[in-house]
């Protein structure tokens, strides 16, 4: 019985392991491209990288660093199981969860409700090299419609 559980235990790590590596593809950091991305209603910030970094778990870290056009500096962080549960978002002005879900190996989109109330919805979707992520956000925040179109360029 007990080899049976330990054996039941590497199949399930092992199974964990192979399942975030397919995902490193995704992992970095990633710097906006302000001058290709739009912000509807605005503005678009001067400066924002979003880094993520695959735990050992197979969790994964989310970091958001922004300036603002008024030199004000932001940083939201969380770790997510990717599996479409609500996880809270720290650094927000407001309570803020995020359910984020692999869509593939790069892929994902998120739910994002800010103070119990339904907010936007995000969905990427990666250059074929592997170099380019185009976040779209649509939704509404403080009661304004929003349709960000976000292009990030991998750093190196």
């Amino acid at each position: 019985m007990r080899i049976a559980v330990i054996v039941a235990m590497g199949v399930v790590m092992l199974a964990a392991t192979s399942f975030a590596q397919g995902h490193q593809g995704a992992m970095g950091v990633w710097v906006l491209n302000v001058e290709k991305s739009t912000f509807e209603p605005g503005p678009k910030p001067k400066v924002q990288t979003s880094t993520f970094t695959l735990l050992p778990d197979g969790r994964v870290k989310i970091e958001n660093d922004s300036v603002d056009v008024e030199g004000r500096t932001a940083h939201r962080e969380m770790v997510s199981t990717f599996n479409g549960t609500a996880e809270a978002r720290a650094g927000s002005a407001q309570p803020t969860t995020r359910a984020y879900r692999w869509l593939d190996d790069l892929n994902f989109e998120f739910d994002e409700t800010i103070g119990g109330q339904r907010s936007v919805t995000g969905r990427t979707t990666m250059s074929k090299d592997g170099r380019v992520r185009t976040l779209t956000v649509n939704g509404t925040r403080g009661g304004q419609p929003v349709h960000n179109i976000e292009v990030y360029e991998l750093r190196k």
